[in-house]
């Protein structure tokens, strides 16, 4: 399965809470990793479901050749 925004309602997991198009941007994140997805990202996440930091979205840059790769990988989600 293609996991993105339009699959990942029919999985029986828990989801965001808040409406994500009122996320912005208040985080540019150099490199994004696992560490980052599974700590930083995750904290904001919980935050973001109980109506706090929604202005703390955070961008994600890649600025070496292998950052390709995990760009590639989230630019469908």
């Amino acid at each position: 399965m293609q996991l993105d925004a339009t699959t990942v309602g029919s999985l029986d997991i828990p989801g965001p809470a808040y409406d994500r198009s009122q996320v912005t941007t208040g985080i540019v994140h150099f490199g994004v990793g696992g560490f980052h997805r599974a700590h930083q990202a995750m904290y904001l996440d919980q935050l973001m479901n109980e109506g706090k930091a929604l202005d703390f979205g955070i961008c994600g840059v890649g600025v070496m050749p292998f950052d390709l790769k995990m760009r590639d990988a989230l630019v469908s989600q």
